[in-house]
């Protein structure tokens, strides 16, 4: 089964905290990762937890977000209003991800600020950005109530769909493959824009397919081609510099 975890990004109320563990509690996960809260008490968020506490007592505090996201497959970070301005992740409904959520996977579901929500460079180190619709007129969710949307998602998913029947693709291949076409693509001819231009649509490409796209031996298997690739053309590169020949 999938496992889930928690992680709040400097979160400012000490009384929603207690009512996003309340939530996890009730829809059955246990894993909250707080990155540097903005308070200094957590007396409130005990009394919102109620019969949650544990959850809060078990609650790992970290200082940055890299460090919360260590260890976790898929990182899927929330957002009210999806921005076109970062290219290399995906954004895609709540009901169209739960979709795809993968058996023997890790999933860290990412909360923003209550204020401003995540930064462009925490959305950046996301594989999934989630949107939850609602209404034009007010669109905005508060914390508490977008996780408990996610939450009770989950929970159906738990109880209604059954498993995949292929091995999710484990996150260190993932990045081995986007490294892999990196350095294809530096070894191009190509203007350095367009090479980084290219890096970014190749990491959004990839990002449709993983990790529910996409099966572990097929992945294993396009990782070696990738990697065969990238061998030809390295020592192609060499015997250009050392002959002057041209391509």
């Amino acid at each position: 089964m999938p496992t889930y975890h928690v992680i709040l990004v400097e979160p400012e109320s000490s009384l929603n905290v207690g009512l996003v563990a309340r939530a996890m509690k009730n829809f059955g996960l246990r894993d909250m990762r707080i990155v540097a809260p903005m308070f200094e008490s957590f007396e409130k968020a005990y009394v919102a937890a109620m019969m949650a506490s544990d959850v809060l007592r078990e609650a790992k505090i970290f200082s940055t977000l890299e460090e919360a996201i260590k260890g976790i497959d898929v990182i899927v970070g929330t957002t009210a209003k999806p921005s076109i301005r970062v290219i290399s992740r995906r954004a895609v409904s709540l009901r169209e991800f739960v979709s795809e959520i993968r058996a023997d996977t890790s999933y860290g579901f990412v909360f923003g600020r209550e204020s401003t929500g995540l930064t462009n460079e925490e959305l950046e180190m996301c594989d999934v950005v989630l949107n939850i619709p609602s209404s034009e007129e007010y669109p905005t969710l508060n914390l508490s109530n977008a996780a408990s949307i996610i939450f009770y998602e989950l929970f159906i998913l738990k109880k209604e769909k059954e498993d995949r029947l292929y091995e999710p693709v484990p996150r260190e291949i993932r990045e081995l493959m986007l490294e892999s076409i990196k350095n294809i693509i530096e070894m191009t001819d190509l203007p350095a824009y367009k090479k980084r231009r290219l890096s970014s649509l190749c990491k959004r490409i990839l990002g449709r397919i993983y990790p529910c796209g996409l099966a572990r031996d097929e992945a294993i298997y396009l990782l070696g081609a990738l990697r065969s690739v990238e061998e030809k053309l390295r020592r192609v590169v060499i015997d250009v510099d050392q002959t002057g020949k041209k391509l």
